[in-house]
């Protein structure tokens, strides 16, 4: 069972996948030639065949004009989403200041965990079409709702019209992420982790911009002509993906919904979502409290201010360079290594205060660097274990049962952060705790695969020198 689905690229294990190529080839085959294993879960980078099928169409180009345009188009996709998601923090200082200054902070902070939960729960639907009927339709319709919501929210002055203003843009920035998130699986298959890596780099730097936009414009502009700018912005970063974006297999038909559990049969995709469940119960909490940390360690007010963006630098950086690692030293290893890492960082600089102001700003670049190398390498590790006809399927199923643990986290840490007077000790080991506890899930298989190979090549070696 651990077995199936043997990556197409790099391995923990090498010699166990050389085991594994030698037992299917004694398999039964089907009358077109393959054996039972391959038909069931064929490698990420073959497309099976069927009555959907046009023509071979090859293997994933790996590289071209064509392929990194999809590349770049994705991740100016990224790049306006989650910029405004993550901007939320000047948006929220602006609203408390301001539209909503008769409420409390933690029922304004509602907007913004509702808004985050919405970008990745509805995922599975739209893993469906993107696999059936392709991006466009995903593009065109979340484009075009995601600048209403923004315009929408220019002319709100109610709290009630605040939240389903940035509700329905979360709901419209997942029709977008899915399809974002999986497109690299059709074009890429040796270069996969860099070009995931490329797309979501996106993220990290809209993460750095927008903070920063949002501040300017609020100086500078009232608050309509400050969202209404931004909804403009987003349609120059929006528009390219209308014409580039796009799909390379050939159509099917929607997965079944009673199907929609199958995934989960297989054990390394099982474990590995209920991981990345665990891991994303807190993987938005530090963003939304750097500037606690950054207050409990009485930190310079220009350094709180800009807490965040620091964080997100962090994660700017590490996207390009997980990828690049990954494809070189397997993505399964370096994904394993920065999930622990990321724990460490919140054990070593998130919980114990007052700090140094350098020690300070080093743990909220390295969060940034470690949660945004974890988020890049989900879909290539989905992409590594799933045949390419469902990547958009298995990714969408990972970021939706993924997405309400969002509205744990933050939920639960602001109320550790007040038993802890302020500081976020006790909200740090439980983000400590979360992380390790999803990242021991998450590779669990793996490491078993891994234990036995080695203990297999010592049987063979003992065996050997008897012989």
């Amino acid at each position: 069972m651990l077995a199936r689905n043997q990556d197409s690229q790099t391995t923990l294990a090498p010699s166990i996948d050389e085991v594994e190529k030698t037992k299917s080839a004694t398999r039964p085959s089907s009358p077109d030639g393959r054996n039972e294993k391959d038909v069931e879960a064929e490698g990420s980078d073959k497309v099976p065949s069927g009555p959907s099928d046009v023509s071979d169409i090859g293997p994933p180009p790996d590289g071209g004009l064509e392929a990194w345009l999809v590349i770049l188009s994705a991740a100016l996709v990224t790049l306006c989403l989650f910029g405004f998601v993550t901007g939320f923090g000047q948006m929220q200082s602006y609203y408390l200041a301001h539209q909503l200054k008769d409420y409390s902070k933690s029922t304004v902070a509602w907007i913004s965990t509702i808004q985050g939960a919405l970008v990745f729960t509805p995922a599975i639907m739209w893993g469906r079409i993107f696999d059936a009927y392709g991006a466009k339709p995903l593009v065109i319709s979340g484009s075009v709702l995601s600048v209403l919501a923004l315009v929408g929210i220019a002319f709100c002055r109610e709290f009630y019209q605040f939240f389903l203003g940035h509700a329905l843009f979360g709901f419209a920035a997942s029709i977008l992420w899915t399809p974002a998130s999986a497109i690299a699986g059709h074009w890429f298959a040796r270069h996969r982790s860099l070009a995931i890596g490329m797309i979501v780099m996106g993220t990290g730097l809209g993460s750095v911009v927008y903070p920063i936009l949002f501040v300017q414009l609020f100086k500078r502009f009232s608050f309509r002509d400050t969202v209404l700018i931004v909804a403009a912005i987003n349609v120059a970063l929006l528009l390219p993906s209308f014409f580039w974006l796009k799909t390379r297999l050939p159509r099917r038909q929607p997965v079944p919904l009673r199907k929609l559990a199958e995934p989960f049969k297989e054990t390394r995709f099982a474990f590995f979502a209920l991981g990345s469940m665990v891991f994303m119960i807190n993987w938005m909490t530090p963003m939304f409290d750097a500037p606690i940390v950054s207050a409990a360690n009485n930190l310079p007010q220009n350094i709180t201010d800009y807490a965040v963006a620091i964080l997100a630098s962090g994660s700017f950086l590490s996207r390009p360079v997980v990828g690049i690692l990954a494809d070189s030293f397997g993505v399964w290893n370096v994904f394993g290594t920065i999930s622990f890492a990321t724990s460490a960082c919140m054990f070593a600089f998130w919980v114990v205060s007052p700090l140094p102001t350098a020690a300070v700003i080093v743990g909220f670049f390295a969060y940034g660097f470690g949660s945004g190398g974890w988020i890049t390498l989900v879909a290539a590790v989905v992409a590594n274990i799933s045949p390419a006809h469902e990547i958009g399927l298995r990714v969408g199923l990972v970021w939706s049962i993924c997405g309400p643990m969002v509205l744990i986290g933050p939920v639960v840490s602001g109320v550790l952060i007040q038993a802890d007077g302020g500081k976020f000790g006790y909200a740090g080991i439980f983000c400590g705790v979360t992380f390790f506890i999803g990242s021991v899930i998450e590779i669990a298989p793996r490491l078993l695969q891994c234990v036995r190979g080695m203990t297999g090549a010592k049987s063979v070696a003992v065996e050997k020198s008897e012989a």
